[in-house]
């Protein structure tokens, strides 16, 4: 926003929404892909830190888009829950009040089976005594599991 960024602009601008939803869009692009310079970084710990850094300079209304619109854990997410299963997110929550708690296909049992088919499971349900029945507690990378997303993703 205060056009510090690449290019160096020759004399200062009024920002159009497109080049700030562009530069928003870049940005977590850039930082959740590996680059030949850098790793990528789990896209929840990007849109966090786009989120929680108003001095990086992104337009703070585009940031809060870009989240309701992917959630938090973006489709095709590998994730740890508090269950001890192993889930890949299979969609964001339409409820935005409830935004971190995702739809999961669960792959792996707590007794770490791996499940086939995969079911799916909301993460807003409650057990009998009113808790979550499952929460995520990690964000965990595909590959480490031998996860291919793309099976699971139709």
């Amino acid at each position: 926003l205060d056009q510090t960024g690449y290019p160096k602009p020759i004399r200062r601008r009024k920002l159009s929404m497109f080049s700030k939803i562009i530069a928003v869009a870049a940005a977590f692009d850039a930082a959740t892909n590996t680059r030949v310079y850098d790793r990528g970084r789990p896209a929840d710990e990007v849109l966090g830190e786009l989120w929680e850094s108003p001095e990086l300079g992104y337009d703070p209304v585009i940031v809060k888009a870009l989240i309701n619109l992917l959630g938090i854990y973006p489709i095709g997410t590998v994730v740890i829950l508090d269950s001890y299963e192993l889930a890949l997110v299979h969609a964001a929550n339409s409820d935005t009040t409830q935004i971190h708690r995702p739809v999961v296909r669960v792959l792996c049992g707590e007794d770490g089976t791996w499940l086939n088919p995969a079911p799916l499971a909301d993460l807003t349900d409650r057990g009998d005594d009113g808790e979550f029945a499952r929460s995520i507690i990690k964000v965990t990378k595909a590959e480490k599991y031998g996860i291919k997303v793309s099976d699971y993703l139709g």
